[in-house]
């Protein structure tokens, strides 16, 4: 059994931030990072093993494919992993926050920046990973 956590942002300053932020709270869970949807699915198609989980920290605004888009592929396919979302975003809109409900696998909306209370929620998905 693997588990990863996927980066997904469009920023390369998020992605060291939030790589530097998991290894600090204790997270000792292999990390990779994504510019966009599109790149992750790809990832996530071809990489995706019955035992494996996914912890994803998800952007919504992003080139090529958006979080939104991203969450509808992965409703769409028949993947044999465990993919759990965190909407990780800039975005202050309820609308998005009452959007990202709908979704079966989205475990947490956090907006940006990380704080440390943030960082407690992101070890226990990450330990919850771990155990289940």
């Amino acid at each position: 059994m693997s588990s990863t956590v996927l980066i997904i942002d469009d920023d390369d300053v998020v992605h060291f931030m939030h790589e530097t932020l998991l290894k600090i709270s204790g997270i000792k869970l292999p990390v990779r990072s994504f510019l966009n949807g599109k790149q992750a699915l790809d990832y996530l198609v071809n990489n995706c093993q019955e035992n494996g989980k996914y912890l994803l920290l998800l952007d919504i605004n992003m080139p090529e494919m958006n979080g939104w888009q991203l969450l509808d592929e992965l409703q769409k396919r028949e993947l044999h992993c465990t993919i759990k979302v965190i909407i990780l975003t800039s975005s202050v809109d309820s609308e998005d926050h009452l959007k990202a409900k709908k979704y079966s696998r989205v475990i947490d909306f956090i907006e940006k920046p990380l704080t440390t209370e943030h960082l407690e929620t992101l070890k226990a998905s990450a330990q919850y990973m771990l155990l289940s």
